[in-house]
């Protein structure tokens, strides 16, 4: 069997044991949370939101974004202790590796499904903040809203920050493959963040933080003339952690003998 096909048998798999698990509803309820929060905010108090003259969508997307840097790492540890945790917990990886599939295949199949949660919810994301957008036109009309709006911005923008987050995710993959423990990585993952939050404010190799990337990549986001593909720096940083850590992730399942 080439490894194409054990790929495709392996992603089925994996999607196959979240099917009646909560994992697809949090894919689709977590990316809905801030959204929700804008719209309630400015279906009551829009005018005192946006004042006139105030530019609607840029505001909304900075609305959205702001929260979104904190809250989404937490979803990215939640995503990875879910889709490593389930054969722990289960105690099923003598199973898994009795399959006639190649640990290669496993690991794979694991990390391409992983990745893949992270951009949908990114893409939900963006495409329940557009609709914040576009429902004000009719609850809260005159905000602005009216305007034309480049939704291209918002879906490139997404995926500039899932490219910048994939560093930190594949930190958070590859802890939460290695432990049994539940509590560990999320600590990990709470204790990186929190210290970049502390290093920024003045240590001068912050950038290099793993757990900031995606937040130094949009930054500057409520400045006028953002330009999305202007600074790439963290995304660069962040594609090379990615790269490194999934590949030690996989060299370390590969040479697993003890499951």
């Amino acid at each position: 069997m080439n490894i194409a096909l054990q790929l495709k048998r392996g992603i089925s798999a994996e999607i196959f044991k979240y099917k009646k698990t909560f994992t697809l509803w949090l894919l689709i309820l977590a990316p809905a949370f801030v959204p929700i929060i804008n719209f309630i905010i400015l279906w009551r108090k829009g005018p005192e939101m946006i004042k006139e003259g105030m530019n609607a969508w840029p505001t909304l997307i900075g609305f959205s974004i702001d929260p979104a840097n904190f809250l989404f790492p937490f979803f990215v540890m939640m995503v990875a202790l879910l889709v490593n945790n389930i054969e722990y917990s289960s105690n099923t990886w003598k199973l898994i590796y009795a399959q006639p599939l190649s640990r290669l295949a496993l690991y794979l199949s694991k990390m391409k499904v992983f990745i893949v949660m992270i951009f949908i919810s990114l893409m939900l994301f963006g495409t329940f903040t557009i609709l914040v957008g576009l429902s004000m036109r009719v609850v809260q009309p005159g905000l602005g809203f009216e305007e034309s709006f480049s939704f291209g911005f918002e879906y490139a923008l997404m995926f500039k920050i899932f490219l910048a987050t994939l560093g930190m995710a594949s930190i958070q993959f590859f802890i939460s493959q290695q432990s049994k423990n539940l509590i560990l990585p999320l600590g990990i993952g709470i204790a990186g963040l929190i210290s970049f939050m502390i290093v920024v404010q003045g240590w001068e190799y912050a950038p290099y933080h793993p757990y900031g990337y995606a937040i130094l990549a949009t930054g500057g986001i409520r400045q006028e003339g953002y330009q999305i593909w202007a600074d790439m720096v963290s995304v660069y940083k962040s594609l090379i952690v990615a790269a490194a850590m999934f590949t030690l992730a996989g060299v370390t399942q590969l040479r697993k003998r003890i499951v």
